[in-house]
C-alpha cells in the first residue's frame, strides 16, 4: 500500500466539498495518518475520518463520496 502524506490545503479542498452537505462541520485544526491507512481530521467542533483516495479526488470528489464523508463526522462531546 502506498502511504502518502497529504497537506492541509489538499484536505481543506475535501472539507469544503463536504461542508456543502453538512454545514456544521467545523474548521480544520490538524490531521494525522492512522495505523488503519486513513486520516483523522481534527476540527474545531469534532473530527472526521477521510481515506487517502478521497483526498486524491480533490475538486473531482463525487457528491456521493462527499455524503459518505459527511456521515463520518463526529461532533465533540
Amino acid at each position: 500500500m502506498e502511504i502518502t502524506e497529504f497537506s492541509q490545503p489538499e484536505i481543506e479542498v475535501v472539507l469544503s466539498k463536504v461542508r456543502i452537505i453538512k454545514k456544521e462541520i467545523g474548521a480544520y485544526q490538524k490531521h494525522m495518518f492512522t495505523d488503519y491507512g486513513d486520516y483523522i481530521i481534527q476540527l474545531t467542533n469534532g473530527r472526521i475520518r477521510i481515506y487517502p483516495e478521497e483526498i486524491r479526488f480533490g475538486n473531482e470528489l463525487l457528491p456521493e463520496r462527499a455524503k459518505d464523508i459527511a456521515f463520518r463526522f463526529r461532533l465533540a462531546k
